[in-house]
């Protein structure tokens, strides 16, 4: 799976726990999307590029991405509740 990340304005130690939380949540979250929905297509997990606004948590499935995995991903991945996400973004992002 590919990562692109936007918006990476801040470099101090919260702004980097707070992307790699991130990752670790959006890598979770759309690996259950697959196992739940299509686990025979996780062979092909490594197709998959999500796109991360560092700023304001806002994830989506990059158009790279080859159907029916896009379809499937963006169908059933969850964004954060509020604009500015908090540090525990487990709460924020469906497990």
């Amino acid at each position: 799976m590919e990562l692109i990340w936007n918006n990476l304005g801040g470099k101090g130690t919260s702004d980097h726990e707070r992307r790699i939380s991130l990752e670790y949540a959006v890598r979770l979250q759309v690996v259950k999307i697959l196992i739940k929905e299509a686990e025979h297509l996780m062979d092909y997990l490594s197709l998959v590029v999500i796109e991360i606004n560092s700023s304001n948590g806002y994830v989506s499935v990059h158009e790279e991405t080859p159907e029916p995995l896009f379809s499937k991903i963006a169908n059933n991945l969850e964004q954060p509740k509020a604009k500015k996400f908090p540090k525990c973004l487990h709460l924020c992002l469906k497990p």
